[in-house]
């Protein structure tokens, strides 16, 4: 009998790369079921959703308490699910609260589990290390780094490459672009990148507008640009957009190419401050979540900063203003600093590019669909 692919998912960039491994997996094995727990654009690849992921992606403690009967409920399919005996192999894609779960009762079956972008254990729980390497049978991770930090505690860690470098390499010689998307010609673009989840974007979405109308007033040649991250933003967005008065246009494609007309940025910490960094637009890196969150978050990191783009250079080289310090008037005094500073915005711009050369590797997509390979041989036979 051949066996299943299940994939676990639980936010948009997650996503993205587990698309992208289910891309070539099926290449590889064109005749293997594939399940999981994602939404449409898994679901483009052929993955049969067990869950759409919308109502248990959350983030921080408050926002978990809130959601944890659609979370309850979740967990319970997807670790009744894995342990079904046609279950071939597991990949776990971030997501690690959730994932944990999934990955201990399947490993507890016997089901080989292989983790793609496991939780950065660098930077705090470090404990987790230990946990990773009993169920797992491998992992890839997405820095350098991680891989002597994760063997150090037995984790099978390979590092083959930043999966972003894939989906944005056909943009890094692309022309910048800004007024197809609304930017008026002499008028510098600054991207307004509030998340992905409507909770971020409730407590962020106020505060950069805010921003912008300080910036606005200092430098009167500024046009913002927002690229909604998920369709089931943009009414919320375009309200909250439509009644500040300020010249914002929303972009719901080709982000990338935004990115490469963008003069600055403000975002929100994660993955796009990776993206906006690899493409030449520095940002200032911002992040606020409740109070109880932060004080949780606090007490177990063990780094001390937040932004992708710095953690990957091993200095902070991008300003990052999280929790009390997020507020419009820092941040617009920190992205008025690259405004007023042609200069400052050329080093900061070209220390972010610098990071594509470190970030390479021969193809994380490959490497998971391999281990998968190897770990879960005659499952696919």
């Amino acid at each position: 009998m051949v066996k299943t692919l299940f994939l676990v998912c639980g936010e948009p960039s997650g996503e993205a790369y587990a698309a992208r491994v289910a891309r070539v997996f099926r290449g590889r094995f064109p005749g293997v079921p594939m399940e999981g727990i994602g939404s449409g654009v898994l679901a483009a690849e052929g993955v049969k959703l067990l869950r759409d992921y919308g109502d248990i992606s959350v983030i921080g403690v408050t926002e978990a308490v809130r959601r944890l009967p659609a979370i309850r409920a979740a967990l319970s399919a997807a670790t009744e699910r894995v342990a079904r005996p046609d279950i071939g192999a597991v990949l776990l894609v971030d997501f690690p609260d959730f994932n944990f779960r999934v990955g201990g009762t399947a490993a507890r079956r016997g089901i080989p589990v292989v983790y793609y972008i496991p939780p950065q254990v660098w930077a705090w729980r470090p404990g987790r290390a230990k946990a990773l390497a009993r169920f797992t049978k491998g992992a890839v991770v997405l820095f350098p780094f991680e891989v002597e930090f994760l063997r150090a505690s037995g984790v099978n860690a390979v590092f083959a490459g930043h999966p972003i470098l894939d989906e944005i390499a056909p943009f890094f010689d692309a022309p910048p672009d800004p007024e197809r998307f609304g930017i008026p010609p002499g008028k510098r673009g600054i991207g307004l990148l509030p998340g992905s989840r409507p909770g971020e974007v409730a407590a962020h979405l106020p505060v950069l507008l805010d921003a912008a109308r300080l910036l606005l007033q200092r430098f009167p040649d500024l046009h913002f640009a927002l690229p909604v991250a998920r369709p089931s933003l943009r009414e919320a967005i375009r309200r909250e957009v439509g009644g500040s008065g300020l010249p914002v246009v929303l972009v719901d494609e080709a982000r990338q190419l935004l990115f490469r007309g963008l003069y600055a940025a403000m975002a929100v910490s994660g993955t796009v401050t990776l993206e906006l960094a690899l493409l030449g637009a520095p940002a200032v890196i911002v992040y606020r979540t409740s109070w109880l969150s932060y004080q949780v978050g606090r007490r177990l990191a063990t780094v001390d900063c937040v932004g992708l783009p710095n953690i990957a250079s091993g200095e902070r080289f991008l300003p990052e203003l999280i929790q009390d310090d997020c507020t419009p008037s820092r941040i617009a005094d920190a992205l008025g600093e690259i405004l007023a500073d042609p200069a400052l915005r050329v080093r900061l711009r070209a220390k972010g590019l610098s990071l594509r050369d470190r970030l390479r590797g021969p193809g994380p997509a490959e490497a998971v669909v391999s281990m998968l390979e190897k770990e879960a041989a005659g499952a696919w036979a």
